[in-house]
């Protein structure tokens, strides 16, 4: 296949090659999976390989995303469509698609490894270079922009900047940390003039909050590359912060604005996002802004698709994997961290529960509004039910299934959800949640809490991931920073993996099986003797 002739050199083939009969502990497998796509002499240079199958274990659970990846690209199908979707390329035309596709994208200090459509996307980002990304949630729209930037800084480049909401800046920061090898900087709060210079003079990945900008505004005079994130905050054009954000576009050689639901609302309001991305483009949209019609989105979104790309799960659903577990890490708000830092640090309840702020409802709300624009249902657990009285208040006043609900009452609300038509929000008390239901029709998970037990999160998961399950199901943590938190889910991650990894093999594979296992119990018992002597966070 062309594309993949142009993509891998020699040296990476053969590089890839051995990475894949590593993986797999000889050539026959190797030769199988990747046919005639590598030449003799490659496939000769990785004859004498030999891996134990301990190791090639290890190493794949290591570091499983970066061998499949290697997989897609060696393996790589003609097909660019998916059944029922539009495939990797959006609504792209085939002039614009081919020109991204043999365009170059060094990896440079990029750690993660993309899928295709993900490597398709960062090209996009770059050769556009002017762009709306908007696509679907659980798509990884940050590792695709963090994929540009790295790609911008191996030839040279140097100063990247990101403006998001106040809730997601610390998320941000992880991200950077997690997927590149750049330097960020959180310019938000009383040191932000200091921090923004810094910035300038060394480069890297700048992070601020719409709030923020206006004041660092006099400090940015030439950006390599802009994200702006959560880009509808900046739909109204006479707000301040998006004032702001047309300045700091203008100084940016890169633009790319960041919404899952750029289309959701009225076109005056994607008018406004594209003016900011990329003026010109704007005079797309004039015949439907003056014909006042009914909003045709698919109309929209083909007329700018030189600017705007947008993918759904369903168009890439041969790339996804059966679930997408995202951490949203959110920074309470001063107010919050008062009333956190209020609560006794001896009691773990208190504590918990004074981590369920403002900020993640704010962030909440940002999820739960992408997942309706693709009629998903969701379920948000919580532990506490004033939590889940705030989460129901917020939708609707939605169904709450909690500990006191009767078996009738249980079946009477998972029934009205199943049989609901389209998206729906359910809020579930996470013990009462993880017994004896089944919310198989919903494809979203969010919790709103870092439970005490894996087990607990587990058993809720399975609940909706479940054997029969058709569609991806995306799962949402919404966790606090430097919280009691970060201290739950570093020891539940380090003692889960210990679980995978060696206690039983076949829980990787089915997440009912983890939920269900009775050695979880020993597990959790070592976590709260570990929790106990932590210093209070």
């Amino acid at each position: 296949m062309r594309f993949v002739r142009n993509l891998l050199s020699a040296e990476k083939r053969k590089k890839l090659g051995v990475e894949i009969a590593q993986a797999e502990g000889g050539l026959e497998i190797a030769q199988r999976l990747i046919g005639s796509r590598l030449t003799p002499q490659i496939l000769d240079s990785i004859r004498n390989i030999s891996v134990e199958p301990n190791e090639v274990l290890r190493r794949f659970q290591q570091n499983s995303a970066a061998f499949i990846a290697a997989f897609e690209q060696l393996n790589a199908r003609t097909e660019t469509h998916t059944a029922g979707g539009r495939g990797r390329f959006g609504d792209v035309p085939n002039d614009i698609a081919n020109r991204v596709e043999m365009s170059p994208l060094d990896q440079g200090p990029l750690r993660a490894s993309l899928r295709r459509y993900q490597d398709f996307g960062a090209r996009y980002l770059i050769v556009q270079r002017r762009t709306l990304l908007g696509d679907d949630m659980g798509l990884g729209k940050t590792v695709q922009v963090l994929a540009a930037m790295c790609h911008l800084h191996a030839n040279g480049r140097r100063h990247f900047f990101v403006v998001a909401p106040n809730s997601v800046l610390v998320n941000w920061q992880r991200e950077v940390t997690k997927h590149t090898e750049l330097s960020s900087y959180l310019a938000h709060g009383a040191e932000r003039e200091e921090v923004i210079k810094q910035w300038v003079r060394h480069g890297g990945v700048a992070i601020t909050s719409y709030s923020t900008l206006p004041k660092l505004l006099p400090y940015l005079t030439a950006i390599d590359f802009l994200a702006v994130d959560e880009a509808h905050y900046a739909k109204n054009p006479e707000a301040k912060r998006t004032m702001a954000v047309e300045q700091i576009a203008k100084r940016s050689t890169y633009v790319s604005l960041m919404t899952g639901t750029a289309l959701e609302n009225k076109v005056e309001e994607l008018h406004n996002l594209l003016n900011i991305a990329s003026p010109g483009a704007v005079r797309e949209l004039q015949p439907m802004l003056l014909a006042n019609r009914a909003f045709d989105r698919a109309g929209v979104a083909k007329k700018i698709a030189h600017v705007y790309l947008r993918r759904t799960q369903a168009d890439v659903l041969t790339e996804l994997p059966e679930r997408i577990e995202v951490d949203e890490w959110v920074t309470l708000t001063e107010e919050d961290r008062e009333i956190y830092n209020s609560q006794p640090t001896n009691i773990m309840l208190k504590r918990r529960s004074a981590t369920v702020t403002q900020a993640k409802f704010e962030r909440l709300q940002d999820l739960v509004t992408e997942h309706r624009q693709a009629d998903r249902k969701v379920v948000v657990y919580s532990f506490f039910r004033q939590v889940l009285d705030e989460v129901s208040e917020m939708f609707g006043n939605c169904a709450q299934l909690t500990g006191d609900s009767s078996t009738l009452e249980r079946q009477q609300i998972t029934d009205t959800f199943t049989n609901t038509e389209g998206h729906a929000v359910l809020a579930a008390q996470i013990d009462a949640g993880g017994i004896g239901i089944n919310l198989q029709a919903a494809s979203v998970v969010i919790l709103m809490e870092a439970q005490f037990k894996p087990s607990t999160e587990w058993q809720a998961i399975a609940r909706v991931h479940r054997m029969g399950q058709s569609r991806t199901v995306n799962v949402h943590r919404i966790l606090a920073a430097n919280t009691i938190e970060e201290h739950l889910v570093n020891l539940i991650e380090q003692k889960a993996n210990l679980f995978m990894a060696y206690a039983h093999e076949s829980a990787i594979k089915d997440s009912s099986q983890m939920a269900s296992d009775p050695s979880t119990a020993s597990l959790e018992h070592e976590l709260m003797q570990l929790l106990k002597h932590q210093a209070p966070c």
